[in-house]
């Protein structure tokens, strides 16, 4: 009898819990229906993709493209898109769903994608920004097929893809109105009401005010009959002020989807005993998110040479940096610049040649200071009386900088030890932490020695997206000049070349004998020294809501709740005591699914005349 009124007592109890508002906010919402998110929304802006910075959520819940796209997959899934022909090797026709409406029940038609289109050349900026650079013409079949042809002066199909198939669309008889007006009525548009509020995915604004911004599920979602309906009915973001406070939160149970920095992560199950996980159990516990290097710039004549940078790399402390300065939250980067954790980029990495040049079981180079010291003796550095080397001509290797934000912790601790380290082989190199923008500019404006920065992400154009932004000379200003890309301003006329005709070609053989070479010209002159992957910052606990995908369930990625590619991870979670069901359409189509493989994409394109 004592036990049954205990079970009922805590029966109650839970059932109690359930029902409680939340108190992170000015609003009452259900938490078994709720899931609160962390560490993707600081602010809230307004709620327009033509706003300079929208609201998080804008582009990740309200707004769809014609297709998502999953890197660990590496396929489309089509969302406002049903289907695609390649009509020749510059044009695909999109099919819209006939089922695609607004949330204000007028159906979503090629007329929306050609209008979002021009409306983003004609105000300079807003959802596709640049397409008009790789894109000949957008023009609309019928109510339901759009058509996209790819300039022949510039045949890209990295950057023809990326803004045909990801650009979100925005409903031309909202913007039409306002575009009437002028350009600035575009600009100046909130979007922040939501009884007006006109969307395509299956939330919209439910409640806003300095503290949290939530979103509302549609019930009615037109996607329903074929995605069925993501399982949170609300979506809500506190504004945190500072990520101690975020994380704390998230720790207690007050939050379930995170995508912030958590020092000691693992910390919180082998030790707490928390129901939190990241996608790995173990280090390095996230998925790589892009690779960040060592960038040297040329700017200074004594780090042009090769040997020098062939030397440094053989310095760096990679391992130590990472098991002590990111909690080995990364791993060391592959040198080729190709993210070597998923296996659909590995066919672009010459392996052989890789364990060749730097003499180790997984091609990577290894810490060896004497190594770099033999480096530097054969190529006539020699050391002085303090120690520092003194290069052939005559000049005292130093004193060089190498420099991140203040505050950037685990990047100003791996500076130091870089530094260390280059100090042993006989290279004077202070560390220097100055203000982000002064940092930004010297980093844009090529004015440093050494700068640790980040490139490109995963995506269905890497390692063609790192090549281009670390190497392409096309992006080549002069010292002293803003440009984005090419930070180190290495001006290799024959790496433009070669990645013009990466972009170009449908041929994969041919594709990966251009990556081949770029290895080796890499390999040869160093511009920029890989350090580690990024983690993508991960993290979900299982105190409310479970189901999440990780290692041991990848149905989908990426899983950050700021990723706008991670929508689905909201259709296959499930609240505490029920089961998750993952939804069948998150499958290549081979297994089932929706996914679309981007070869079956590109290879539609070279078999078309």
């Amino acid at each position: 009898m004592r036990g049954k009124v205990l079970g009922v007592f805590l029966t109650v109890l839970l059932l109690t819990l359930l029902l409680v508002p939340s108190t992170l906010g000015q609003v009452s919402l259900p938490r078994n229906e709720t899931v609160y998110t962390v560490g993707a929304l600081w602010s809230a802006t307004t709620y327009s993709l033509y706003a300079p910075s929208s609201t998080y959520g804008t582009e990740h819940f309200m707004y769809m493209p014609l297709f998502i796209y999953s890197n660990m997959k590496d396929g489309w899934l089509p969302v406002l898109a049903e289907s695609f022909t390649a009509v020749n090797k510059r044009t695909l026709r999109v099919k819209i769903r006939d089922i695609a409406k607004w949330s204000d029940g007028t159906p979503i038609t090629a007329d929306d994608v050609v209008f979002t289109f021009n409306c983003t050349k004609e105000v300079g900026f807003g959802p596709g920004n640049g397409w008009w650079d790789y894109i000949q013409t957008v023009r609309a079949i019928d109510d339901k097929t759009v058509e996209f042809v790819m300039r022949p002066d510039a045949q890209n199909y990295a950057s023809f893809l990326g803004y045909a198939f990801t650009t979100r669309i925005v409903p031309k008889h909202v913007y039409e109105p306002l575009l009437k007006k002028g350009v600035q009525a575009v600009k100046d548009f909130q979007n922040d009401d939501p009884a007006k509020q006109v969307v395509s995915g299956p939330y919209k604004l439910y409640y806003a005010d300095p503290n949290i911004v939530v979103y509302g599920r549609i019930d009615d979602w037109w996607g329903k009959a074929v995605f069925g309906l993501p399982v949170p009915k609300y979506i809500a973001n506190v504004i945190y002020r500072d990520n101690a406070v975020a994380n704390l939160d998230f720790e207690k149970g007050n939050a379930d989807w995170a995508g912030v920095f958590i020092p000691d992560v693992s910390s919180l199950w082998t030790q707490k005993k928390l129901p939190i996980g990241t996608w790995f159990k173990n280090k390095p516990y996230f998925m790589p998110e892009g690779v960040n290097l060592l960038y040297i710039s040329y700017y200074n004549p004594l780090l042009k040479d090769p040997a020098v940078r062939k030397a440094i790399a053989y310095a760096i402390p990679y391992k130590e940096m990472l098991d002590k300065a990111y909690f080995g939250y990364g791993n060391q980067a592959h040198p080729s610049m190709v993210i070597d954790v998923f296996e659909s980029y590995k066919e672009y990495i010459d392996q052989a040649y890789a364990k060749y040049v730097w003499g180790s079981p997984d091609g990577k180079p290894k810490t060896d200071l004497k190594k770099a010291n033999e480096i530097l003796d054969k190529a006539g550095y020699k050391r002085g009386k303090d120690g520092i080397r003194i290069s052939p001509d005559g000049k005292r290797m130093g004193t060089f900088t190498i420099q991140v934000p203040s505050g950037w912790t685990d990047w100003m601790m791996m500076c130091e030890m870089m530094a260390a380290n280059m100090r042993a082989i006989g290279l004077d190199v202070k560390t220097e932490f100055p203000d982000y923008s002064v940092w930004w500019t010297r980093w844009t404006q090529g004015t440093f020695d050494f700068i640790l920065g980040w490139s490109a992400g995963p995506g269905f154009d890497h390692p063609w997206n790192v090549y281009r932004l670390v190497l392409d000379p096309a992006l080549y200003k002069p010292f002293g000049q803003d440009q984005y890309g090419n930070f180190e301003r290495y001006n290799n006329p024959e790496v433009g070349k070669i990645l013009d005709k990466i972009a170009a070609t449908l041929d994969p053989k041919v594709k990966k004998t251009l990556f081949y070479q770029l290895q080796r010209i890499i390999y040869r002159d160093l511009p920029a020294i890989p350090l580690f992957y990024g983690a993508h910052w991960y993290e979900y606990n299982e105190t409310v809501w479970t189901g999440w995908p990780n290692e041991s369930r990848p149905w989908w990625f990426p899983a950050a709740p700021w990723s706008n590619m991670a929508l689905p991870v909201l259709f296959g979670i499930a609240p505490k005591g029920q089961t998750p069901k993952v939804p069948t359409w998150v499958e290549l189509k081979a297994k089932g699914g929706l996914l679309i493989p981007t070869n079956d994409v590109l290879n539609a394109l070279a078999k078309a005349k």
